[in-house]
């Protein structure tokens, strides 16, 4: 799918997902739900504001179609996107951006200064919530459905060039799927596995790196870590490493795009 296309979905609510969601089998545990099947797996006592949600998210159809994992960890004010194994980023609600680069337990801080001097604008309840909460109580409301471990509501929102079936976990504000469909052209989220998430688990994820202040880069050129992040566009002056809930890179109002 065509970076065009992304982004006029992304003009809609900044995120893509599906609406398949299949009806997991129930056990019980510890006096809370698990549920498991082949395509979900969840735990009833998952936090609105701690948990860990894993997507794939489908770009096509067909043989065509192409794959991808996302990983969303949220503690209190912080939420985490895991894409790859190089970097990963977290967005706090004080609208400040972290970096980390785990193979290097390297990090780098932007304050919410620096990223407005780099031009950069995020919608923080995109961020954190895949759609913005605002945006979903606009959309054709259709059947709810109790699951093993949430109800989830229906959504339909039809746009001048795009559809959207939406199924919404109303108690996390999340979605469990998501499918935005342009023509011929298809995104395609699916919730596959939601769980609680520990402050040691958060903690692993956020401690033990050496930080630097974006303001300082600059300075630090000589590092070689700095450099080659630098040199494979994960750090830039002007645009480079930030990225919106659809997974689309911010672009800076100056610099080079990577």
């Amino acid at each position: 799918m065509s970076r065009t296309t992304l982004k006029s979905v992304s003009l809609i609510l900044g995120v893509a997902s599906t609406l398949a969601f299949s009806l997991p089998t129930l056990a019980h545990s510890q006096g809370h739900a698990h549920a498991q099947s082949g395509a979900f797996i969840c735990d009833s006592a998952t936090q609105a504001t701690r948990f860990q949600a894993n997507y794939q998210i489908t770009i096509g159809t067909g043989d065509k179609a192409q794959q991808h994992q996302l990983t969303l960890t949220r503690f209190d004010d912080t939420i985490i996107y895991q894409r790859g194994p190089i970097s990963y980023e977290a967005w706090q609600k004080n609208g400040e951006y972290v970096r980390y680069f785990p193979e290097h337990k390297r990090s780098i801080s932007y304050r919410r200064s620096d990223l407005l001097a780099l031009n950069i604008h995020t919608d923080l309840d995109k961020q954190f919530h895949l759609l913005s909460p605002a945006a979903v109580n606009q959309f054709d409301k259709g059947e709810q459905h109790q699951d093993a471990c949430f109800s989830r509501q229906a959504y339909q929102h039809q746009g001048e060039q795009q559809s959207l079936a939406l199924d919404w976990i109303s108690d996390l504000e999340l979605p469990a799927s998501l499918t935005i469909t342009q023509g011929e052209q298809v995104i395609h989220y699916q919730l596959t596995k939601l769980t609680q998430v520990s402050q040691e688990h958060f903690a692993s994820l956020t401690s033990g790196y050496q930080d630097l202040d974006f303001a300082d880069v600059g300075d630090s050129e000589a590092d070689p870590f700095i450099a080659k992040m630098i040199t494979q566009g994960f750090i830039q002056h002007g645009s480079s490493g930030f990225y919106s809930a659809d997974g689309q890179q911010l672009e800076g109002g100056h610099g080079h795009q990577h």
